[in-house]
Protein backbone atom coordinates (compact mmCIF):
# COMPACT_ATOMS: atom_id res chain seq x y z
CA UNK A 1 0.00 0.00 0.00
CA UNK A 2 2.57 2.55 1.20
CA UNK A 3 4.79 1.34 -1.54
CA UNK A 4 1.85 2.51 -4.09
CA UNK A 5 1.05 5.48 -2.97
CA UNK A 6 4.99 6.65 -3.38
CA UNK A 7 4.50 5.14 -6.86
CA UNK A 8 1.55 7.76 -7.54
CA UNK A 9 3.67 10.72 -5.72
CA UNK A 10 6.78 9.92 -7.81
CA UNK A 11 4.06 10.02 -10.86
CA UNK A 12 2.89 13.17 -10.44
CA UNK A 13 5.61 14.96 -9.49
CA UNK A 14 6.99 13.29 -12.95
CA UNK A 15 3.99 15.09 -14.53
CA UNK A 16 4.29 18.38 -12.80
CA UNK A 17 7.92 18.73 -13.86
CA UNK A 18 7.66 17.08 -17.83
CA UNK A 19 4.33 16.72 -18.82
CA UNK A 20 5.19 15.61 -22.28
CA UNK A 21 7.30 12.77 -20.81
CA UNK A 22 4.98 11.76 -18.49
CA UNK A 23 2.24 11.28 -20.60
CA UNK A 24 4.32 9.95 -23.70
CA UNK A 25 5.48 7.26 -20.87
CA UNK A 26 2.30 6.37 -19.89
CA UNK A 27 0.80 6.13 -23.30
CA UNK A 28 3.57 3.80 -24.35
CA UNK A 29 2.74 1.28 -20.76
CA UNK A 30 -1.03 1.62 -21.55
CA UNK A 31 -2.05 3.73 -18.10
CA UNK A 32 -4.29 6.19 -20.10
CA UNK A 33 -7.10 4.82 -17.16
CA UNK A 34 -5.31 6.43 -14.63
CA UNK A 35 -6.11 10.05 -15.68
CA UNK A 36 -9.39 9.66 -15.01
CA UNK A 37 -8.71 7.96 -11.65
CA UNK A 38 -6.67 11.06 -10.63
CA UNK A 39 -8.93 13.55 -11.85
CA UNK A 40 -12.21 11.86 -9.61
CA UNK A 41 -9.70 11.67 -6.65
CA UNK A 42 -8.08 15.27 -6.92
CA UNK A 43 -11.12 17.20 -7.24
CA UNK A 44 -13.23 15.51 -4.95
CA UNK A 45 -9.86 16.47 -2.51
CA UNK A 46 -10.45 19.93 -3.94
CA UNK A 47 -13.69 20.13 -3.27
CA UNK A 48 -13.44 18.75 0.27
CA UNK A 49 -10.50 21.03 0.67
CA UNK A 50 -12.86 24.04 -0.56
CA UNK A 51 -15.74 23.03 1.51
CA UNK A 52 -13.14 23.25 4.65
CA UNK A 53 -11.87 26.43 3.95
CA UNK A 54 -15.61 27.69 3.83
CA UNK A 55 -16.51 26.50 6.83
CA UNK A 56 -13.54 27.43 8.74
CA UNK A 57 -14.41 30.88 7.38
CA UNK A 58 -18.47 30.75 7.87
CA UNK A 59 -18.99 28.52 10.89
CA UNK A 60 -20.00 26.26 8.61
CA UNK A 61 -21.64 22.53 8.97
CA UNK A 62 -19.08 19.53 8.93
CA UNK A 63 -20.70 18.26 6.73
CA UNK A 64 -20.35 21.00 4.04
CA UNK A 65 -16.55 19.65 3.08
CA UNK A 66 -18.52 16.63 2.03
CA UNK A 67 -21.12 18.51 0.16
CA UNK A 68 -17.97 20.11 -2.16
CA UNK A 69 -16.44 17.31 -2.63
CA UNK A 70 -19.13 15.74 -4.33
CA UNK A 71 -20.08 19.09 -6.34
CA UNK A 72 -17.14 19.96 -7.61
CA UNK A 73 -16.61 16.39 -8.26
CA UNK A 74 -19.34 16.43 -10.57
CA UNK A 75 -19.00 20.04 -11.81
CA UNK A 76 -15.45 19.53 -12.67
CA UNK A 77 -15.86 16.07 -14.22
CA UNK A 78 -18.92 17.75 -16.67
CA UNK A 79 -16.26 20.49 -17.54
CA UNK A 80 -13.50 17.57 -18.14
CA UNK A 81 -16.20 16.16 -20.65
CA UNK A 82 -17.04 19.16 -22.62
CA UNK A 83 -13.42 20.17 -22.80
CA UNK A 84 -12.34 16.78 -23.90
CA UNK A 85 -15.12 17.06 -26.70
CA UNK A 86 -13.76 20.56 -27.68
CA UNK A 87 -10.32 20.10 -27.81
CA UNK A 88 -11.22 16.77 -29.28
CA UNK A 89 -13.56 18.04 -32.55
CA UNK A 90 -10.44 21.08 -32.37
CA UNK A 91 -7.49 18.63 -33.11
CA UNK A 92 -9.22 16.19 -34.98
CA UNK A 93 -11.19 18.53 -37.85
CA UNK A 94 -8.76 21.29 -37.65
CA UNK A 95 -5.33 20.02 -37.20
CA UNK A 96 -5.83 16.28 -38.80
CA UNK A 97 -5.14 14.64 -35.36
CA UNK A 98 -5.24 10.56 -34.65
CA UNK A 99 -6.25 10.22 -31.39
CA UNK A 100 -9.73 9.11 -30.15
CA UNK A 101 -12.32 10.93 -28.05
CA UNK A 102 -11.91 8.11 -25.38
CA UNK A 103 -8.13 8.56 -25.59
CA UNK A 104 -8.56 12.33 -25.50
CA UNK A 105 -10.97 12.00 -22.41
CA UNK A 106 -8.51 9.81 -19.99
CA UNK A 107 -5.45 11.49 -21.15
CA UNK A 108 -6.70 15.18 -20.30
CA UNK A 109 -7.94 13.73 -16.98
CA UNK A 110 -4.16 14.12 -15.75
CA UNK A 111 -4.72 18.03 -16.14
CA UNK A 112 -6.14 17.30 -12.63
CA UNK A 113 -2.18 17.04 -11.35
CA UNK A 114 -1.89 20.59 -10.41
CA UNK A 115 -5.04 20.69 -8.22
CA UNK A 116 -2.43 19.61 -5.35
CA UNK A 117 -1.73 23.69 -5.85
CA UNK A 118 -5.07 24.49 -5.55
CA UNK A 119 -5.55 22.57 -2.23
CA UNK A 120 -2.51 24.27 -0.88
CA UNK A 121 -3.98 27.28 -1.65
CA UNK A 122 -7.63 26.27 -0.12
CA UNK A 123 -4.79 25.53 3.21
CA UNK A 124 -3.21 28.65 3.02
CA UNK A 125 -6.62 30.40 3.42
CA UNK A 126 -7.96 28.95 5.89
CA UNK A 127 -4.93 28.39 8.10
CA UNK A 128 -3.09 31.41 7.34
CA UNK A 129 -5.59 34.05 6.22
CA UNK A 130 -3.70 34.65 2.91
CA UNK A 131 -5.62 35.82 0.40
CA UNK A 132 -3.46 37.09 -2.08
CA UNK A 133 -1.10 33.75 -1.74
CA UNK A 134 -4.00 32.02 -2.13
CA UNK A 135 -5.29 33.58 -5.58
CA UNK A 136 -1.68 33.60 -7.05
CA UNK A 137 -1.49 29.43 -6.13
CA UNK A 138 -5.08 28.68 -7.71
CA UNK A 139 -3.89 31.41 -10.99
CA UNK A 140 -0.67 29.33 -10.80
CA UNK A 141 -2.61 25.87 -11.09
CA UNK A 142 -5.09 27.24 -13.56
CA UNK A 143 -1.81 27.84 -15.50
CA UNK A 144 -0.40 24.37 -15.01
CA UNK A 145 -3.78 22.94 -15.78
CA UNK A 146 -3.90 23.95 -19.12
CA UNK A 147 -0.24 23.34 -20.36
CA UNK A 148 -0.83 19.53 -18.79
CA UNK A 149 -3.97 19.23 -20.94
CA UNK A 150 -2.01 20.53 -24.04
CA UNK A 151 0.65 17.98 -23.46
CA UNK A 152 -2.27 15.68 -23.33
CA UNK A 153 -4.01 16.45 -26.33
CA UNK A 154 -0.18 16.55 -28.41
CA UNK A 155 0.85 13.07 -26.56
CA UNK A 156 -3.13 11.87 -27.81
CA UNK A 157 -3.18 13.01 -31.09
CA UNK A 158 0.19 14.11 -32.25
CA UNK A 159 -0.48 17.17 -33.47
CA UNK A 160 2.44 19.35 -31.63
CA UNK A 161 2.17 21.10 -28.59
CA UNK A 162 1.46 24.49 -30.01
CA UNK A 163 -1.49 22.84 -32.08
CA UNK A 164 -2.55 20.83 -28.76
CA UNK A 165 -2.53 24.59 -27.11
CA UNK A 166 -4.87 25.87 -29.90
CA UNK A 167 -7.09 22.79 -29.13
CA UNK A 168 -6.93 23.50 -25.73
CA UNK A 169 -7.32 26.59 -24.68
CA UNK A 170 -6.88 29.56 -28.06
CA UNK A 171 -9.95 28.40 -30.22
CA UNK A 172 -12.20 27.00 -28.08
CA UNK A 173 -11.51 30.83 -25.76
CA UNK A 174 -12.14 32.72 -29.24
CA UNK A 175 -15.50 30.74 -29.31
CA UNK A 176 -16.44 31.70 -26.40
CA UNK A 177 -15.57 35.32 -26.25
CA UNK A 178 -17.31 35.06 -30.13
CA UNK A 179 -20.37 33.75 -28.06
CA UNK A 180 -20.45 36.38 -25.34
CA UNK A 181 -19.81 38.88 -27.81
CA UNK A 182 -22.87 37.39 -29.59
CA UNK A 183 -24.86 37.04 -26.63
CA UNK A 184 -24.23 40.82 -25.59
CA UNK A 185 -25.79 42.27 -28.57
CA UNK A 186 -28.70 40.62 -28.71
Amino acid sequence: MLKGIMHLSDDILLLLKSPEEALKRTRDMGLENQGLYLYVFLSALLGFSLGGALSSVTGGWLIMPVIFALAVLVVSFLKLLLWSVISYIVALAVFGGKGTFTGTLKMMGFSAAPFIIGIFAFMTLTLLQTVFTSTLLMVIMYIWVIMIAAAAVDAEHEIGYGRAFLSVFGLPATVMVLLIMLVGVF
